[in-house]
């Protein structure tokens, strides 16, 4: 269970932690583990009795567990090229399954080795498999509880993968057997290299904070703005399964956007009286934190991820006396008791879609949330139009569905570039006189030139999401393959060597 949580977390900084991660990570296991109790069948009636075999197959595979957090980055770097689906399962396939075999092997042989008489065979296998079922029960909890989101994954892998070989090293290398004596010389030396191979940055790209835990891949860099900005400036950045979150200039002492899409938000908001309760569903680096207590909110935060309420303090500037509550956005909606004059959904990462919020019932419980005059805001990806648009299309359906009056307020920029947010309320809203500036940015005056024309956006294909339907991970993806793909060659490309 270890290898299994590890392998799919590992899969986020390149492909994610969607639906089809995860579902090609459990057939993955399930297959890795037909091979080993295949294999260690058949191992185990040629080698009848042979604790040594039950030794070596240990060390593979705790060494093959120790290499895994390192070759996995490896194998990724020629697989994101492939479809998400198909990248997804062709790496698993090749660093994860062959410890998962080894892993597998184990029962039969010792079952083999726990069985003198015909007669408790059935005993042996039960307890064999009593037993380790519990233990991956037990591990399972363990794991995903508490070490994964403590120590990352890269640690975490190297200790369990340590602890199932080294009994079998000791006891092999008393057995003073040469060919055994190589075999872990050798499973040693490319461990060894496997964790010297690690990622090379340039020295423009200054890694302030990693690390690995219930999102994935956390890091703070500081690196320049090649390609983002005209000017090129600096930059600290929150990137998140290597798809940049949050990225603020370093040149000034509020470290303000350098994306010009975030002014957008606050000036849509900006049409609500100060004082409004504000709850943001995600926190990202705080930039949307900060600009609605320029507008005089009273914000709130909801973040799934400690360590991205701990970044945020540490290396963006949020006070630390803001309220962020630990939670998932939807559980805290249907738990709080306060009402708010504005929802602000900004929790999307990468191709991962949190679409148990974006459902006609997510929908209700933060419209039982909403003052009379409040508003959702939700921020998206750019595209409206064709299949990559269809996502969005069917957001939209769904939020009239619901009831909510909305308008869908677009950035500057092509659809690949350009941002979409969605501006629901119970009524109809004049946003003719926003009132939001910031010294990076030209205020935006009228917002009324930047809302899509409606009538020209057909909804016919577009679903209605709900609980039972969600539909949204798969329409989602075909949004945002191109762009995590563009961020993930944007990085290769300019920062590493």
């Amino acid at each position: 269970m270890a290898c299994e949580l590890i392998g799919a977390k590992l899969l986020a900084p390149y492909f994610g932690t969607s639906l089809y991660v995860w579902a090609a990570a459990l057939a993955v296991t399930l297959g890795g583990l037909t091979v080993g109790y295949f294999l260690g069948g058949r191992l185990s009636r040629k080698y009848a009795g042979e604790v040594r075999l039950l030794y070596l197959v240990l060390l593979a595979a705790g060494l093959l567990l120790v290499v895994m957090p390192f070759t996995s980055e490896i194998i990724m770097k020629q697989a994101i090229g492939l479809s998400l689906e198909m990248g997804t399962v062709i790496s698993l396939l090749i660093f994860m399954l062959p410890p998962l075999a080894f892993m597998g092997m184990v029962s039969p042989i010792l079952i083999n080795l726990l069985t003198d008489e015909v007669q408790g065979a059935g005993n042996s296998a039960g307890n064999v498999y009593a037993i380790s079922t519990l233990g991956g029960i037990l591990f399972t909890f363990l794991m995903g509880f508490y070490v994964i989101p403590n120590f990352g994954l890269t640690s975490p892998a190297i200790v369990v993968g340590t602890f199932l070989a080294i009994f079998p090293i000791g006891s092999l290398l008393k057995g003073k057997n040469t060919k055994a004596s190589l075999g872990i010389i050798g499973l040693l030396l490319f461990s060894y290299l496997s964790i010297q191979s690690g990622e090379k940055y340039s020295e423009e790209y200054k890694v302030l904070y990693k690390s690995e835990g219930i999102l994935g891949q956390v890091k703070v860099v500081d690196h320049p703005s090649y390609e983002l900005t005209e000017d090129g400036r600096m930059g600290r950045a929150l990137i998140v399964n290597n798809t940049l979150q949050t990225y603020v200039g370093l040149d000034h002492q509020q470290q303000y956007s350098i994306w010009g899409w975030s002014n957008y938000l606050p000036s849509a908001a900006s049409v609500l009286p100060k004082g409004t309760n504000a709850l943001l569903l995600g926190l990202g680096g705080g930039t949307i934190f900060k600009q609605f207590n320029r507008l005089g909110f009273n914000v709130e935060a909801v973040e799934i991820d400690k360590r991205i309420r701990d970044v945020s303090i540490q290396y963006f500037g949020l006070n630390p006396d803001a309220r962020v509550i630990v939670d998932d956005a939807r559980h805290y909606l249907k738990t709080t008791n306060k009402k708010y004059g504005a929802i602000v959904y900004d929790c999307f990462l990468g191709e991962s879609v949190p679409e148990h919020l974006l459902t006609l019932e997510g929908f209700e419980d933060a419209k039982n949330k909403l003052t009379t005059d409040g508003m959702i805001l939700i921020n998206f990806y750019g595209f409206i139009k064709g299949d990559r648009g269809k996502a969005a299309r069917s957001v939209y359906k769904t939020l009239e569905e619901s009831g909510f009056y909305t308008e869908i307020l677009a950035t500057p920029g092509t659809e690949y570039t350009r941002n979409l947010i969605f501006v629901a309320s119970l009524k109809e809203r004049d946003f003719s006189e926003v009132n939001y500036s910031e010294p990076n940015y030209d205020r935006i005056e009228d917002l009324y030139d930047h809302f899509l024309d409606q009538r020209f956006i057909n909804t016919k294909d577009a679903f209605v999401l709900s609980d039972r339907k969600p539909k949204l991970a798969k329409l989602y993806a075909l949004a945002s393959r191109e762009w995590k793909k563009s961020y993930n060659t944007y990085y290769r490309k300019h920062f590493i060597k």
